[in-house]
């Protein structure tokens, strides 16, 4: 979805209220570049939440690439080379992806959402590698697992 000015998350929410889209579906709003607004959802949500944007005229943007070099508004990266430019877009994305699966309510919610862009194709744009895997189970240690000892009856 596209946005020309600055906007709220609230705002985003409100609007998405209105358009009846079911918001316990949208875990994340979140804005990846300039006049762009994403949206992180279930991906079993898609195809209902696109009927409803359809149905209100929203237009969406199914080309967007959120590691492409043109996504980076920093003007202090406008004279290094499109790759430099693209993989740091690429670190951008992975590290705001697991930023907000580090605010996830639920430890077991983030890390879940990490595992399904971690299990794409390296190819795939939306792809988070094994590091961001690894930072998230530091940041949140899986708790230590104490067997019960069995009851044996005689």
């Amino acid at each position: 979805m596209a946005s020309p000015r600055r906007t709220l998350h609230s705002e985003i929410r409100r609007a998405l209220r209105l358009l009846g889209v079911a918001q316990e579906r949208v875990i994340d709003v979140h804005f990846p570049a300039h006049g762009v607004i994403g949206l992180l959802i279930n991906k079993l949500y898609e195809q209902d939440l696109r009927t409803l944007l359809k149905t209100a005229k929203v237009k969406t943007n199914d080309e967007f690439n959120p590691i492409s070099e043109s996504t980076i508004g920093d003007t202090k990266w406008r004279e290094n080379s499109v790759v430099e430019r693209t993989t740091y877009a690429k670190l951008l994305y992975q590290g705001h992806i697991l930023a907000i699966c580090l605010r996830m309510p639920t430890s077991h919610l983030g890390f879940a959402i990490l595992r399904y862009f971690n299990n794409l194709e390296e190819s795939d744009h939306h792809y988070i590698g094994d590091a961001y895997l690894a930072k998230f189970e530091e940041k949140h240690p899986k708790p230590a697992r104490h067997p019960r000892p069995m009851l044996v009856s005689k």
